[in-house]
């Protein structure tokens, strides 16, 4: 559960039971906390996925992109994830670890799948590897079995 207590003029406290933050919606809006969630689900995925097969990542980034409608109410109608990261691993791989996160493991990023359009970049050891390429929107997974089992395209090995 999610709390929010008005403190006062435009600043909130936000907690989760187990730590508490400040918002300052003149600062950081909740539209700029929502993209925010997206993308730290996304990076989590990443680097524990990458750490799940032996590798450490180095330099991780990820930036988002979004559009919104411009009438209301102003959906979201696109995303575009940037990923930009140093590791030991062949490029496939850590393209795997991007979808298995995009299409399978991220919980916020499969709730808008329907509604958006998502698109990524990867730039892995400083190599363009994927630029601007989709997933299928609406199309998610569920799958029961961890990290181990997953083919990195949302498909059971």
């Amino acid at each position: 559960m999610i709390k929010i207590r008005h403190i006062n003029d435009h600043i909130y406290e936000a907690t989760n039971g187990k730590d508490i933050i400040i918002i300052d919606p003149k600062k950081y809006t909740p539209i700029d906390l929502f993209i925010t969630g997206l993308a730290n689900c996304s990076a989590y995925d990443v680097v524990e996925l990458s750490k799940a097969k032996g590798y450490n990542l180095g330099n991780f980034t990820l930036e988002v992109e979004y559009k919104r409608k411009e009438t209301y109410p102003r959906i979201f109608t696109e995303f575009h994830f940037i990923y930009s990261f140093k590791s030991k691993a062949d490029n496939m791989t850590a393209r795997r670890w991007v979808l298995s996160s995009l299409e399978t493991y991220c919980s916020t990023i499969n709730t808008i799948r329907n509604t958006s359009k998502i698109y990524y970049t990867i730039k892995h050891n400083g190599e363009l590897i994927a630029f601007k390429e989709s997933i299928l929107s609406g199309q998610t997974h569920n799958h029961s079995e961890g990290f181990e089992e997953d083919d990195g395209f949302g498909c059971i090995a």
